[in-house]
């Protein structure tokens, strides 16, 4: 594996990693685009049913355009006629796969849907038609071996004089020889495109008349840039050219190759070799024979394919930025939504309510009981403790409003109220989604509104279930009452003497006079009648004082308790499906780690 692709493998065994971006895949659902889903999908499900499967066997497509000679080098690395050549086009029209190894590979070539299978190893007249097609002593190693020196120093020192040990080494192998990927038989292609996705190494058999032809770079090999597939370059048919040509035009394949951005995933630098003449066949034959080897092709390109995957699906994780919520983002909210829903007006009825019960109490007597005759704001909005509904006798609570939504006359919201409500909410969505970039911006932000209807409801049961308090009294009311009451007492008390004194005189009957207080020229009567007024009148501008600077008290401690309230309700319609937007959002980045 590259160092690119080593730096950035996923977390975790395989399978742990296979199974959170499968989950990514689910929380990501309506908002990666349908083909990269589709894609993603399909691959994560390939690359775990190939880790299921024979990790001895390595799976190596042949692919070239018409007339590269693919089939041909097939057989030469064979070293048997085992793909058909012609000279008319297509000559190949189905999958061929040689196989060195069957154990474990049946399973394999299954998954592969491969129909034609040929096991050289088991054939003997095929043995004897490769031992005579060899074209030197180095083409003794089969496809699927590598004959290399035996670990050690000494024999390194031996090997330099030429008497040095060498040894074999090998593993299980699939050849498979594609149709041409620029066939006209559109089945053709169909074979070659699917096999892009399944096999472990891909050899790309190029020739000096088409190495540069678009539907190869353009459609094929650009596109696998950024799928992790190992590959191999060869330029077939070099006898075909003159040996200074040769360095040229493996140049300028070489620049193609970097401008497809696929030179990181060669295995080695292109060459040139001839299956006609068997020119640098027998190095093309040694690499396949170290990649069957060492066995790690397979695990290497699933890891590829995964972490393909990774990338693909991280580029809909919102950008990098950390995901928090301001922390003035549910105050303002829930500021806007109390503005926006009706609830000053609720708070003005209630001061309104507080005033008229306060005076009610504090009040002079002589005119206290006009203000009964007043309508009471919050009632006729069937708010407040008395009118609020009904519980039962264990659950009723004199001070405690109930809990449920409790029937209000609170008018629908204006047009003006509802668009305000809405900005308010659309502003907590931004501010939450300030820093993710789209498409998850888009989706947090909307998620703010996506209980809208249930706004109205929410809020009014929000504004009902506040303790609004409007049967406790206060006992400076009391305080006052009593006053109030002496004074009218004394001022009663005053008149009566008064009058009866009066009435006396009138009927001629004698009686004592009216007692004075020492050091009064005023006598009794008329004292308890100025004080009387006096003390009504110094209790009435006094509770008048006290019942502003009380009522201001209230306004703002239900204004706390209201402005709780919508938060709770702001919470469940507004906050909840926004932050679950965002913890999707967490757990889907999370899964790409």
């Amino acid at each position: 594996m590259n160092s690119s692709l080593a730096s950035a493998t996923l977390r975790g065994s395989f399978e742990e990693r296979a199974l959170r971006l499968h989950d990514a895949l689910g929380l990501g659902l309506d908002i990666i685009p349908d083909t990269v889903q589709e894609n993603a999908s399909a691959t994560l499900s390939r690359v775990m049913e190939r880790r299921q499967l024979s990790a001895e066997h390595t799976v190596i497509g042949f692919f070239g355009a018409t007339g590269s000679g693919k089939s041909t080098l097939f057989n030469t690395i064979a070293g048997m006629p085992l793909a058909r050549t012609a000279v008319t086009r297509p000559t190949t029209s189905e999958i061929q796969a040689a196989i060195w190894g069957r154990d474990g590979s049946e399973e394999l070539l299954d998954w592969l849907k491969i129909e034609h299978r040929v096991y050289p190893e088991e054939n003997e007249s095929i043995r004897q038609i490769r031992t005579q097609t060899q074209n030197s002593a180095a083409d003794s190693a089969a496809p699927h071996e590598i004959v290399e020196p035996v670990p050690g120093m000494w024999n390194k020192l031996k090997t330099a004089v030429g008497r040095g040990q060498t040894r074999t080494r090998s593993g299980g192998l699939i050849l498979l020889d594609l149709p041409d990927l620029d066939s006209v038989a559109h089945h053709h292609r169909e074979q070659v495109e699917r096999m892009l996705s399944y096999v472990d190494v891909l050899v790309w058999v190029l020739d000096p008349q088409k190495y540069a032809d678009a539907a190869v770079h353009h459609d094929f090999l650009a596109p696998l840039s950024t799928r992790g597939h190992r590959m191999v370059c060869v330029l077939n048919q070099a006898d075909t050219l003159d040996s200074h040509e040769v360095p040229q035009v493996l140049d300028a394949l070489t620049e193609l190759l970097e401008a497809d951005g696929i030179t990181p995933l060669l295995i080695t630098a292109p060459f040139a070799l001839s299956a006609h003449t068997g020119e640098g066949v027998s190095a093309l034959r040694s690499l396949l024979g170290r990649v069957a080897a060492e066995k790690n092709a397979a695990y290497e390109r699933t890891e590829a394919q995964l972490y393909a995957i990774r990338r693909d699906l991280a580029a809909y994780k919102g950008g990098e930025a950390p995901l928090r919520e301001p922390d003035y983002a549910v105050d303002e909210l829930t500021e806007g939504c109390f503005q926006a829903c009706g609830a000053v007006e609720v708070l003005d009825a209630a001061e309104a309510s507080y005033r008229r019960r306060a005076v009610a109490n504090t009040g002079w007597i002589a005119t206290r009981w006009v203000a009964k005759f007043r309508a009471d704001p919050l009632k006729r909005l069937h708010l407040g403790d008395d009118t609020a509904g009904t519980q039962s006798a264990s659950e009723s609570a004199p001070q405690k409003s109930p809990m449920h939504l409790m029937a209000s006359s609170l008018p629908p919201l204006t047009a003006a109220q509802q668009a305000a409500l809405a900005q308010a909410v659309r502003g907590y969505g931004e501010s939450v989604a300030q820093n993710i970039e789209a498409p998850w911006k888009q989706r947090i932000q909307n998620a703010s509104l996506t209980r809208e209807q249930d706004f109205p409801e929410a809020f009014e049961r929000a504004i009902a279930r506040v303790d609004y308090n409007t049967t406790q009294s206060r006992f400076w009311w009391k305080l006052l009452n009593a006053v109030q009451w002496i004074a009218f007492l004394s001022l009663l008390g005053g008149v009566a003497w008064l009058t009866a004194m009066a009435f006396a005189s009138y009927l001629q009957i004698p009686l004592p006079p009216a007692p004075v207080p020492e050091g009064s020229p005023v006598p009794v009567p008329t004292l308890l009648l100025i004080l009387g007024v006096l003390l009504g009148i110094l209790g009435a501008v006094l509770g008048r004082a006290l019942v502003n600077v009380s009522a201001r008290a209230y306004r703002r401690s239900l204004r706390t308790r209201m402005i709780q309230q919508c938060e709770n309700a702001a919470q469940q319609v507004i906050v909840a499906p926004v932050l679950a937007e965002r913890e999707k959002l967490r757990r889907y980045r999370q899964a790409l780690t």
